[in-house]
């Protein structure tokens, strides 16, 4: 039975529908990444999982371990094993590390212990009393991550979660994401435009074009198919191909240069 579900999804704003029957399934201890041109319907998507409105749901359903929860309201979402790294963090940023965790302990029904969640953490412990306001994007970001497993969740949706981060910082986004996935039997899903970080922790690809699902693929094949990168991500990139971990990063002529995310850009 799949964890997550969605199935003929309708959503949009008020200047219209955005998504269209979107149908898609994610299994227990799977991590999933939702991919696709600016503007195709990610994080519609996503934010339709989590509850939050903006958008409005015009149809369809959203089903957790088999229940509706299309009509529940976001918090009431977490207590049914959803969290939500969005994608501007959202942290709070004149408490400190500590606090803006044990503000997610104190709101779960069932939260998971302070010492098991910074465990995951080191650089954060290191920085446990700084408030989050002075702490860097890569920082932040695992702060919203760590702030979004306090709540214990069966699944942790995560929209661009490299966004505006160095390439080093990404790589330890993906560590992260592992770590989750593989120590805790987290199930994720993400929405990523980096799309070299999401076929280096994903499990499978869906694929969104304008606000329907048109493809699912494995990291195997989305990589040794260019004409299918080019087709629905307008993105070439030389295979194999892995950014180096450690080093500094400078571009050879491979074609497209790559973002300040270290995210593959197309030439178009």
């Amino acid at each position: 039975m799949a964890l997550l579900e969605l199935e003929d999804l309708c959503a949009g704003y008020g200047t219209g529908q955005v998504l269209f029957d979107v149908s898609l399934d994610i299994e227990r201890g799977e991590v999933v990444s939702l991919l696709g041109r600016n503007g195709a319907g990610k994080s519609t998507t996503m934010r339709c999982v989590a509850g939050a409105e903006p958008p409005f749901i015009q149809g369809g359903q959203v089903r957790v371990a088999n229940k509706d929860i299309t009509s529940l309201e976001t918090h009431k979402r977490t207590n049914r094993g959803i969290s939500y790294v969005p994608e501007e963090r959202r942290v709070w940023p004149g408490l400190t590390i500590s606090e803006n965790i044990r503000m997610a302990i104190k709101n779960a029904d069932d939260p998971m212990s302070m010492d098991r969640v910074m465990s995951h953490f080191p650089r954060l412990q290191e920085l446990n009393d700084k408030a989050a306001r002075n702490l860097s994007g890569g920082e932040q970001q695992m702060l919203a991550i760590a702030r979004a497993l306090a709540s214990n969740p069966e699944i942790m949706l995560m929209d661009e979660p490299s966004e505006g981060l160095a390439p080093f910082i990404v790589r330890d986004v993906e560590e992260v994401i592992k770590t989750l996935n593989e120590e805790e039997n987290l199930t994720i899903f993400l929405v990523e435009q980096n799309v070299v970080m999401a076929m280096d922790v994903s499990d499978r690809h869906y694929f969104i074009d304008q606000g329907k699902i048109v493809d699912t693929l494995t990291p195997a094949k989305l990589k040794e198919n260019p004409e299918l990168r080019q087709k629905y991500l307008s993105v070439w990139l030389p295979v194999p191909f892995r950014w180096p971990a450690n080093v500094q990063y400078s571009t050879p002529d491979l074609g497209p240069k790559p973002s300040r995310n270290g995210c593959l850009m197309s030439p178009i």
